[in-house]
């Protein structure tokens, strides 16, 4: 008995902010739909305005080390 063929939505996102979507493993018309609600998020988030609090200075508590 054969397994169906994996489905996978992949996501690049490029150095300068470009962002493209793939789909693999569906037929049709369906990776439109699969893929459909990451399309609409990243829309929104093109639309996104920062607000000043965005832009204000974390305190010390506050902050985040990346290991090595």
């Amino acid at each position: 008995m054969m397994n169906p063929p994996t489905k996978t939505i992949e996501i690049t996102v490029d150095p300068e902010g470009g962002v493209a979507v793939k789909t693999k493993g569906f037929t049709g018309s369906t990776c439109k739909d699969a893929s459909r609600f990451i399309e609409q998020t990243l829309r929104q988030a093109e639309r996104e305005k920062l607000l000043p609090e965005y832009f204000q200075q974390v305190g010390t508590s506050g902050q985040i080390q990346q290991g090595n």
